[in-house]
């Protein structure tokens, strides 16, 4: 039988469970905890683990997978916790959406370092806790595997393979190239949100504002309603990339007001939210700059994407790929130029 303790019954942890019932092996027994008996017990409720234990050491005893999905700054006390519980061969993950710390938390606690891999499913809803999860969470969603220099090949193949049962599709990432990414397309938007939906809370002439405010508006600022511990951990464990990100928005917000003030150039303001058009329908009907090579048996993910990750050729693989979908892209955008121009 196949023990996988998770560790935090949140919207993540619960619908991890409630996947892995589906879809996962019939002879496979799920062990949650949560520091929040109640949560732990709604979880359980809705069918996602045949036990929850009192603690997490007692949760950990004799895992073959354990699932670190609660807070950021929670995980690193817990990794403490579970560390003398641990068996030899036990694998450990977590799903934080950010890594560098996670990755150096585990280095220095835990006895078998080598047998913790770094993931974060890029997938959630602004509703957080059981009652939000949902099995079908992670479908078609990336999951970003984040092996440490001294990762095992196996406890990557298990975090490919626990990936992919629950639907996602693995992407290979060192730490740093993660939390640099994912500041820029998740950690600042939501804080960009929180600017401003906090900047047009903060007006007098919020009573009619809120009440004229529509789709346009609410799409804006959704990740505002994020829960706000977790809004906090991630700011405090990636506040050079969120800082770096802002920056450049900021920057870009200027360059923009500048081109909408500039009447006697309003061919190069058109010209800028045409070539944004074209790209955000490309980018929602699925035009992405990369795609990887996984699968869940190791013999086949291992030659491209973990043995040439540890030694190279993964980065300069992706080099290449990035190269060629920029021209790519530049090509497109000139002769979307050339159709405007012939209108």
């Amino acid at each position: 039988m196949t023990r996988v303790a998770i560790l935090g019954t949140g919207l993540i942890g619960t619908s991890i469970a409630l996947a892995l019932r589906e879809r996962g092996k019939a002879d496979m027994e799920l062990v949650g905890h949560d520091k929040y008996v109640d949560v732990a017990r709604k979880a359980q409720q809705r069918g996602a683990f045949h036990q929850v234990a009192n603690t997490a050491a007692e949760a950990v005893r004799g895992a073959d997978l354990v699932i670190l999905a609660a807070p950021l700054l929670a995980i690193q006390k817990l990794i403490e916790e579970i560390a003398p519980a641990l068996g030899p061969d036990t694998v450990v993950t977590d799903t934080g959406s950010t890594k560098a710390e996670v990755l150096r938390w585990a280095a220095a606690t835990l006895p078998h370092p080598e047998h913790f891999v770094g993931g974060h499913p890029m997938a959630g809803k602004t509703n957080f806790g059981p009652d939000a999860a949902d099995a079908a969470l992670f479908d078609g969603a990336r999951y970003v595997v984040v092996p440490a220099v001294n990762s095992s090949e196996r406890a990557v193949t298990t975090v490919v393979n626990l990936a992919e049962t629950i639907g996602a599709k693995p992407m290979y990432m060192d730490a740093a190239e993660h939390d640099a990414y994912a500041a820029a397309i998740s950690h600042m938007p939501m804080m960009a949100a929180v600017a401003l939906f906090s900047m047009e809370r903060a007006s007098e002439a919020w009573p009619e504002l809120s009440a004229m405010a529509a789709g346009g508006f609410k799409d804006m600022t959704r990740l505002s309603g994020t829960d706000p511990a977790m809004a906090f951990d991630i700011a405090v464990t990636n506040r050079e990339n969120i800082s770096h990100w802002l920056e450049r928005f900021a920057s870009t917000l200027l360059d923009l007001r500048d081109r909408i003030n500039d009447v006697d150039n309003e061919g190069d303001l058109y010209k800028l939210l045409a070539a944004t058009e074209f790209e955000q329908v490309g980018f929602r009907n699925g035009i992405v700059g990369r795609e990887e090579k996984v699968g869940g048996n190791m013999d086949e993910v291992g030659a491209f994407s973990f043995s040439d990750f540890l030694a190279g050729g993964w980065v300069s693989e992706k080099l290449r790929e990035v190269t060629k979908d920029s021209e790519a892209r530049l090509k497109s955008m000139e002769e979307h130029d050339r159709n405007k121009r012939n209108v």
